[in-house]
């Protein structure tokens, strides 16, 4: 699977605006974090699939997993999605 494949397929859409206000109104969620510490700063929020979250996990990203979604919390933007060093390190994982 390519990159532009998996975001395309994996990756579903940019959710910044409702995690925000999800956070805002549910205070647990943050105890929901995966992989996340003082010192991570997410920029962005995109909803996955349960595949590519579990992907994304495992190579140590950002992942909130409630109310039946999955999101990653990328760290980097400006730059497209299969640009980013964790969706080419999957990407290579997947067509071994």
């Amino acid at each position: 699977m390519t990159t532009q494949q998996i975001v395309n397929d994996l990756i579903l859409d940019n959710q910044n605006l409702v995690i925000e206000e999800l956070m805002k109104h549910d205070e647990c969620l943050w105890d929901e974090l995966e992989n996340f510490d003082e010192d991570t700063d997410v920029l962005e929020w995109w909803l996955v699939t349960p595949f590519m979250a579990d992907m994304l996990k495992n190579n140590g990203e950002v992942i909130l997993a409630a109310y039946d979604c999955y999101w990653w919390g990328r760290q980097t933007s400006g730059q497209g999605l299969s640009m980013d060093w964790v969706i080419q390190k999957i990407a290579e994982e997947m067509s071994v």
